[in-house]
């Protein structure tokens, strides 16, 4: 069993691990993969601490020593993180009691939850991000680690995927941010004081959640890219014909493997089970109300409507986007455990003495189903979807009944007629 992995690490720096599964080269060392994996996310991390969603010195590889030019900037860093936290909420003060006040009663608890969420979770991010300060370090090394077990294997990391899987996403981001930002402006008629505030209430917090949840997307696609490659050996075992006894050993090294891989699926999963379930309830709030935002701009389509058109569909389709992602890459990595019992299910057919092996490694993946269950109350994958849906539609007959409700006795009133 991989140590590190399975029963978590220790931060100590070897140039020469070895572990049961470790292959006899001599030119690689999980230290020298640890060191690849940082160069490939190095400017990813940099970008992280900025945003507050990664403690200080992150980025580097090896702790940096105790001295007085490392303690200022980490005295620093925590200032400019109780910085963004306090605009945050002078903002959303002055965003409440100024501009909020001439809502819909129904419309000011949806956007006080909304307040609220906000508030909550960059907290979370931003405590959670140095009680937990070394477990960026310990992901990543658990990654080379695995990493270093499959060269066995002959298969080599692709570091340069993972920089181009963060460089999309961080473009989705800008692109996110610039369109906002422009749409968002018309949005405030112009006022620069309004167009400052409203970027500081409702861009500040989402740009920090999303460069906080790419940093769970990029945990899964590694996980879900590490299952396909553990695939691949297997795939490559069917075309071969290995004795049993040689293929029964390779086959339990490569079970083992998986079970490090669920292991650490549901760590991540685990770390991230707060701030996942904030994103949702944060999310379906928002969408509730732009969805219904949106139907009552085209219901009262005027030229000044389309600016508050695209500005709340410019959110929609944000949250919209998070939402789905989160299932997306976790959906993945269930895609390749069931592409693993059917590869499984193949080798146990071409060979008969395998049977018990193939069963044993088959009820290990069908067993370990809840790795990807964040807080015992929600199981990730593309089936969710569904759910959301008719919560969704719920609330948009809720909101739609109570706005008809409200225009009613709104007129009954101006009229002085009963109703």
């Amino acid at each position: 069993m991989l140590p590190t992995i399975v029963h978590g690490s220790s931060n100590k720096r070897k140039l020469q691990h070895r572990s049961q599964f470790s292959p006899s080269t001599k030119d690689t060392s999980v230290d020298g993969l640890e060191t690849q994996l940082y160069r490939a996310v190095h400017y990813f991390l940099l970008l992280s601490e900025i945003f507050v969603s990664l403690p200080y010195d992150a980025h580097q590889h090896l702790p940096t020593d105790n001295n007085n030019k490392h303690s200022i900037w980490l005295i620093l860093h925590i200032v400019w993180c109780i910085t963004i936290y306090a605009s945050l909420i002078v903002a959303i003060y002055s965003e409440s009691t100024n501009i909020n006040i001439d809502l819909p009663t129904i419309h000011k608890p949806l956007y006080f939850g909304e307040y609220l969420i906000y508030i909550l979770h960059i907290f979370l991010i931003i405590t959670s991000s140095y009680w937990g300060r070394h477990k960026c370090r310990r992901f990543l090394h658990i990654i080379a680690e695995f990493d270093y077990t499959l060269i066995d294997f002959k298969r080599q990391p692709k570091y340069e995927r993972l920089t181009c899987f963060l460089k999309t996403h961080v473009v989705l981001v800008i692109f996110f941010v610039f369109w906002t930002a422009t749409v968002n402006y018309f949005y405030s008629n112009g006022i620069f004081l309004n167009y400052i505030r409203s970027l500081v209430v409702y861009l500040l917090p989402n740009l920090i959640l999303s460069i906080s949840l790419i940093q769970y997307y990029t945990l899964l696609y590694t996980i879900a890219q590490r299952s396909r490659r553990l695939n691949e050996i297997l795939l490559g075992e069917l075309s071969q014909n290995n004795s049993p006894r040689f293929l029964n050993e390779k086959l339990q090294r490569i079970r083992l493997l998986y079970s490090a891989l669920q292991v650490f699926t549901k760590e991540v999963n685990n770390s991230f089970a707060s701030s996942v379930v904030l994103v949702y309830i944060g999310s379906f709030t928002n969408l509730a109300v732009n969805i219904f935002l949106i139907y009552k701009y085209v219901d009262e389509w005027n030229t000044s409507a389309m600016s508050l058109v695209f500005y709340s569909l410019v959110w929609t389709i944000m949250h919209i986007a998070k939402m789905f992602l989160i299932l997306y890459y976790n959906q993945s990595i269930q895609n390749q455990n069931s592409s693993t019992i059917l590869i499984m299910n193949e080798i146990g057919g071409q060979n008969t003495e395998m049977e018990d092996t193939v069963t044993h490694f088959v009820l290990q993946l069908i067993i370990n189903t809840r790795t990807n269950v964040v807080c015992g109350v929600a199981e990730l994958n593309l089936k969710f979807i569904t759910t959301l849906l008719t919560a969704m539609s719920t609330v948009f007959i809720f909101l739609l009944q109570y706005d008809i409700t409200y225009e009613a006795l709104k007129l009954t009133h101006n009229s002085g007629n009963p109703l």
